[in-house]
């Protein structure tokens, strides 16, 4: 199972930090930029609270280069875009991300002769870009860091259900929706049922 959980990003997210444990806010205060503070925040608070709903309370987020928590009750990941945060939960090995879909100057620089083909195939070129980005994204999060280059990430396109989008790379499967203008990847070894869950503000604060 993978249970997705989004949020839009807090304004002014260092008026919430209280809410955050010491860790956490000193983590996220060592960074001058209030918007990536903002996204720290609302990411630190998103995982709270899907955890919670998860039934795992009281358990510590270790920060490695791959998010992980004590003693690996279940796994997670965690992303954000301009005005959105994600966290996924599942009960093994994850890796997300989310973009916004946007005209980028990094094409060649990230895909392959193959997939830059199939992209020049395609109707919207943008949402299709931000397919191959996220799921190569998503990749490296599941790995915990770039194990080869960008280009020999090879993701491959297989077909959509509903309004999932199914594809591959390597011997993993990758799973994608389209959310308000961004694009969600999740890649895991196994096929799974997908939770797609929407937190407000309210639920993120209280």
């Amino acid at each position: 199972m993978i249970d997705i959980y989004i949020t839009e990003t807090l304004n002014n997210g260092s008026d919430y930090l209280n809410l955050l444990s010491q860790e956490s806010t000193n983590r996220i205060s060592a960074y001058s930029s209030k918007k990536s503070q903002a996204q720290m925040v609302t990411g630190d608070l998103l995982l709270k609270t899907a955890l919670k709903k998860e039934g795992f309370q009281n358990i510590k987020v270790v920060y490695t280069p791959k998010l992980m928590l004590e003693g690996n009750p279940c796994y997670i990941s965690k992303s954000h875009s301009f005005n959105y945060v994600m966290v996924v939960i599942a009960n093994e090995n994850i890796g997300c991300d989310i973009e916004l879909i946007r005209s980028v100057d990094i094409k060649k620089r990230v895909l392959s002769d193959s997939e830059l083909d199939k992209l020049n195939e395609m109707e919207n070129k943008e949402v299709g870009f931000m397919r191959y980005w996220t799921a190569k994204e998503a990749y490296i999060k599941y790995h915990g860091g770039l194990i080869k280059p960008y280009k020999d990430i090879e993701f491959k396109i297989a077909h959509q259900e509903a309004s999932i989008w199914y594809g591959t790379i390597d011997d993993l499967y990758c799973y994608q929706m389209a959310f308000n203008g961004y694009v969600i990847s999740t890649i895991t070894k196994s096929v799974k049922h997908i939770n797609f869950n929407y937190i407000t503000k309210e639920e993120l604060i209280k």
